[in-house]
């Protein structure tokens, strides 16, 4: 199952409709595609997410399982699926959350600060969570602990950006100097982690307030860091500071690695943007970059 074609909406329906019979008639509507998955909401109530790899198809598996654990011991909702196509998870569904993707916002309707202070609650609660229970449920652990291939994959995205002008190239030399030193201290005890914490993946309601965190299929036993990444690439120093007021303690060291995650998925972000025709993307890494540089006080 290596990249099938694009579904069409008619192809998921009709899949849909032949495997859950309680189904038939549901309007099915293309919501979206990123590089793993691609999602049909279906009678304007559910989100089906269809594998377009066997590895994505493997962790829409355990993640099913990990959503399901983790939903009575979080303090914001998150997709427990109801509709699992097995033996093969060739695709599932789970009950709609509310709200929107935090992406699509424009920033400046959003109170950074208020969030951070949610969202590092949510994250306090998550990272003190038992790793060994989430080992226990299929959660893999972390496949990159010394960062080369976050490394080589953000040099990669930097030249690209580059290349189509979204970075500017007198900067190009020093920023993949970062990217290629890797931070060496401050790994810690591993975590349970979801592994892809950003604006895409946190729901605000129309007044801003989270509603739900959806995509656990990077979820991992891994570092801390690359969840507070998520903060600090999406609102800056001020946001990962207001987060700390409610999740915990963190070293310097831990911020340097957190500094260098948001400056890799920045230029990650910027390269999909571009790949996928993605402007909201585009923006994003953009954003990021600009305020890593703008503040600077967790090291480089």
């Amino acid at each position: 199952m290596q990249q099938p074609p694009t579904l069409t909406d008619a192809e998921a329906a009709e899949r849909i409709h032949a495997r859950f019979p309680s189904l038939a008639t549901a309007r099915v509507v293309r919501m979206g595609e990123g590089l793993d998955h691609q999602a049909f909401e279906v009678e304007g109530r559910y989100v089906f997410r269809f594998p377009k790899s066997d590895e994505a198809a493997e962790h829409l598996t355990w993640e099913a399982r990990l959503t399901a654990w983790l939903g009575p011991r979080l303090p914001l909702p998150v997709p427990v699926y109801r509709f699992l196509a097995h033996p093969a998870a060739d695709f599932a569904g789970y009950e709609k959350l509310p709200g929107t993707p935090a992406l699509l916002v424009e920033p400046g309707r959003l109170d950074l600060s208020g969030l951070g202070r949610g969202l590092g609650a949510f994250l306090g609660t998550l990272h003190a969570l038992d790793p060994a229970e989430a080992d226990a449920l299929g959660v893999p652990g972390d496949d990159d602990v010394e960062l080369e291939e976050w490394s080589a994959a953000a040099v990669d995205d930097l030249r690209l950006a580059v290349e189509h002008g979204h970075v500017d190239p007198s900067r190009a030399a020093d920023w993949e100097q970062r990217l290629r030193v890797r931070p060496t201290e401050g790994r810690g005890a591993p975590r349970l982690v979801h592994g892809d914490f950003a604006a895409e993946h946190v729901l605000v309601d129309a007044r801003g307030a989270p509603t739900g965190v959806i995509d656990w299929s990077d979820a991992c036993v891994g570092d801390p860091a690359r969840d507070l990444a998520g903060l600090l690439h999406w609102g800056g120093a001020p946001m990962l500071t207001s987060a700390l007021e409610t999740y915990a303690a963190v070293s310097p060291a831990v911020l340097t690695r957190a500094r260098w995650f948001a400056a890799c998925r920045a230029v990650a972000d910027i390269a999909f943007g571009q790949t996928q025709g993605r402007p909201e993307y585009l923006a994003a890494g953009q954003r990021a970059l600009t305020g890593l540089e703008e503040h600077p006080a967790f090291g480089a």
